[in-house]
């Protein structure tokens, strides 16, 4: 079985709540690949959680599954906030290393 394979008999086995959550792959190559499926799936129409506790699709009404999913949003707006952060101080420390070139040659 490639790991393409693995990975996408763990993708068909993610279920609906916590209660049913699947563990990650221990194979890092299974994983790299499952959660590359989850990220395709999230972006299509999908909702596929992991808050350390297990991989699942969130129950709305489900106070445990919604503060899971209130949990990993969160942590995705801080991993964009501080990407985008980054992104700015490279831009910032850039355009400094132009300018300070600029006026060497001159």
């Amino acid at each position: 079985m490639t790991t393409r394979e693995k990975a996408e008999s763990y993708f068909n086995r993610i279920a609906d709540g916590h209660k049913h959550a699947i563990a990650r792959p221990y194979d890092r190559n299974v994983d790299r690949s499952l959660r590359s499926m989850i990220n395709k799936a999230n972006n299509n129409g999908d909702c596929i959680i992991n808050v350390g506790e297990g991989i699942f699709r969130p129950i709305p009404g489900d106070p445990v599954d919604e503060a899971a999913f209130h949990k990993y949003t969160a942590q995705d707006l801080h991993r964009a906030r501080e990407i985008q952060l980054k992104r700015l101080c490279m831009i910032q420390t850039f355009e400094g290393w132009r300018k300070c070139a600029a006026s060497v040659d001159h």
